[in-house]
């Protein structure tokens, strides 16, 4: 059984880096991503280490992570998605790891792994510069340290400082991370965490919220960051009658461009296997009870229904589908005939074989980009190939943008552009008029669609002519036009 669980485990791990490895190189950058990635450059070239110059409402850890690659491959959009590929293809054998210290079942282990590797939101965040698959990676590595079973406090070693530790990196990614702590404290609990450990625990934890802390006290300029990040999410309230229903078929629908139909079915063999053992053993019942939980509370409250806050869960629920398959499964093979058993697993591994087949499309599409989720080849728009046309603009030249301003900072960073921002037509006029004389050039960014027609038609009754910048090839769903009088 340890060469066969070896086996599929590292069979998993490949198909993961396969699945993973093209959106690597393929994706472009969503607007955050493009704004993470800009104050990670900031810090790579020393160009502003402790980002004093920016309102940032996010933990650092993840920018510095990222400023790591930059100087080892260059302004390349890739390092900046090295630290979440990286983390999700860790990911993988860190979910079955999970699954056995918690489940003690390798079959369990195995198919959480698998789901893993395969599933179509794990796959599209792995190429992207959110600090989602790191989040997850700290704190499944948090969990994984604090199952560790301990036969006395005095016994406890390092390892619940270590727990402690992983989760104030989880903490110092993202602010998500407290969301955890209840399961964290749960799991430790159940592995006889007494006096000392939890002081060891805290202990480890309490040493990077310090860093994190004494990194904010250096900058006390740029805003707190609990302060800015609940401003820019317009704070949190309890949502209104009228929302729980769009609310929950938004997540339904996230929920099944998660999986995917064939993982969906495994999922309701999981819980018929359950069903079947009418009982849940206390982990099964832990995690079973936070991700229930964890999805109420991103339903009941306000916050944005987004892919990225169902990232966190997915490992859970995957070693709860492969513990449920796996106690299945040992119901199929505990049948009294054993004629009828062979049936029964023939039946099974027909069934599963058939789900495998029918995942392939979903995989292949989840690689390439092709769900409204996570990464993709089009999430830019087109900004990177469009700012191509002002590569070689002279110093001076004003580029005005609505649409695309977080990707001009990356795109244009080390250029001679200016970027500015105007909020509706008039302001952009009202620019012109005082300062269209000035400079080399007066661009403007619009996208290729019906949104950017109210303001061409008002620079044509002012007088204003818009002329496409060569090198552009008509294609990008962004286009920049030099301004005419």
């Amino acid at each position: 059984m340890a060469r066969s669980w070896r086996f599929w485990l590292l069979l998993s791990c490949w198909l993961g880096a396969v699945l993973r490895f093209r959106g690597l190189f393929a994706n472009t950058f969503h607007a955050d991503e493009a704004l993470f990635a800009t104050w990670a450059r900031l810090i790579a070239v020393w160009r502003d280490p402790l980002l004093l110059t920016q309102a940032v409402d996010k933990p650092p850890l993840l920018f510095y992570l990222q400023a790591l690659f930059y100087p080892l491959f260059g302004p390349v959009e890739f390092a900046a998605r090295l630290p979440s590929w990286i983390a999700s293809l860790l990911l993988i054998p860190l979910t079955a790891q999970l699954a056995r210290r918690l489940t003690g079942d390798r079959a369990a282990a195995v198919v959480a792994a698998f789901l893993v590797a395969v599933a179509p939101l794990a796959v599209q965040f792995s190429a992207t510069a959110f600090s989602d698959a790191p989040l997850t990676l700290w704190l499944m590595a948090a969990l994984y340290v604090a199952a560790r079973p301990h036969s006395s406090p005095d016994r406890a070693g390092p390892w619940p400082w270590a727990a402690g530790l992983l989760f104030g990196l989880a903490l110092a990614t993202k602010y998500q991370a407290l969301l955890f702590a209840p399961l964290l404290v749960a799991m430790a609990w159940l592995a006889g965490w007494r006096g000392a450990a939890w002081r060891r625990g805290l202990a480890g934890f309490v040493v990077v919220v310090g860093l994190l802390l004494l990194w904010q006290a250096l900058r006390p300029a740029a805003g707190g960051l609990v302060g800015l990040q609940w401003a820019n999410i317009g704070g949190i309230r309890p949502v209104r009658s009228w929302e729980l229903w769009p609310r929950l078929a938004q997540m339904g629908w996230l929920w099944r461009l998660t999986w995917g139909w064939p993982l969906l079915a495994l999922s309701a063999a999981a819980l018929t296997g359950f069903a079947a053992r009418r009982r849940l053993m206390p982990v099964e019942a832990g995690l079973l009870l936070f991700v229930v939980a964890y999805l109420a509370l991103h339903w009941l409250w306000a916050v944005p229904v987004w892919d990225r806050y169902l990232l966190p869960i997915l490992p859970l629920i995957a070693i709860l589908i492969g513990r449920g398959l796996s106690v299945l499964w040992s119901a199929f093979c505990g049948l009294r005939s054993v004629v009828c058993g062979r049936r029964s697993r023939q039946f099974v591994f027909a069934a599963l074989a058939v789900l495998a087949l029918a995942h392939l499309p979903i995989a292949a599409a989840a690689r390439a980009g092709r769900y409204p989720i996570g990464g993709q080849p089009t999430a830019d728009g087109g900004a990177a190939r469009a700012a191509e046309a002002l590569k070689d603009a002279p110093y001076g030249t004003v580029l005005y943008d609505h649409w695309y301003s977080w990707h001009w900072r990356y795109q244009l960073f080390d250029g001679r552009v200016y970027v500015s921002w105007f909020p509706h037509a008039d302001a952009l006029l009202a620019d012109l008029a005082a300062f269209g004389g000035v400079g080399p050039l007066r661009a403007i960014a619009l996208p290729a669609s019906a949104a950017a027609r109210p303001v061409v038609r008002r620079l044509a009754e002012s007088g204003y002519r818009l002329e496409p910048l060569p090198g552009q090839d008509g294609t990008a769903g962004v286009i920049i036009y030099r301004i005419g009088h």
